[in-house]
């Protein structure tokens, strides 16, 4: 069961975001971790954020945590190569400043994030606002209940979300895993739980295993 939930969770990480030839997206896959890159346009900008929310996502309902930068600057990335100090510099932030489940920006993608009006995709840290970091928690906050054809029923992925959070809370020993789980429960009822749709947190009544089975989407460009 164990190889299972791995396999499952890699397999989430490598086929949930799409490559697009138009914005020069392109993405690897290595041991735990992807490096996605496009072209510094509008474009590609929305494309990429939307890759990191979907991946986020498809993560979250298996009781995976996520943790990434995104920076802009010059890297070589092909199908054999990945350098660069764009690269560098993602890997930094991400070793360094993301001490929590999060995907932080750089000041001149907050900037580009700005320029390109998507400010919805971007969030602070209440308790340290000059950092900004990817709102992956957005299609949870934005969930509207009313059935629509098309539309992606939240109600049971968000009570695993907050069944792996009360869990994790009740049983991680190590203080460092702990502080992660506590930041995400933040994160989430301070976005999702104060609309009062898929509820807040409840430490106690969701550490019951919901009977609900996690989502799982792809990004594909049709054309």
């Amino acid at each position: 069961m164990a190889l299972k939930a791995v396999v499952d969770a890699i397999d989430r990480l490598k086929n949930t975001a799409c490559e697009n030839p138009a914005t020069n997206t392109l993405i690897t896959y290595f041991s735990d971790c992807l490096v996605l890159s496009c072209e510094r346009s509008p474009r590609a900008l929305m494309g990429m954020l939307q890759n990191l929310v979907t991946i986020a996502e498809n993560l979250l309902v298996v009781d995976v945590m996520v943790r990434g930068a995104l920076t802009v600057g010059q890297i070589h990335h092909d199908r054999h190569f990945m350098f660069g100090p764009a690269m560098i510099e993602a890997y930094r932030m991400e070793c360094k400043e993301v001490s929590h489940p999060a995907i932080m920006f750089s000041p001149a993608i907050s900037a580009d994030i700005e320029a390109s009006d998507l400010q919805p995709l971007m969030m602070h840290d209440n308790a340290d606002p000059e950092r900004k970091y990817l709102h992956y928690l957005i299609n949870f906050e934005a969930y509207d209940p009313t059935p629509l054809a098309g539309t992606v029923i939240l109600d049971g992925p968000a009570r695993l979300v907050r069944h792996y959070l009360a869990k994790r809370i009740a049983e991680h020993k190590d203080e460092r895993l702990l502080a992660k789980a506590i930041w995400l429960e933040r994160y989430w009822n301070d976005t999702v739980g104060t609309r009062g749709i898929l509820g807040m947190v409840d430490r106690d009544a969701d550490r019951i295993p919901p009977d609900a089975r996690p989502f799982r989407s792809q990004r594909f460009i049709a054309g």
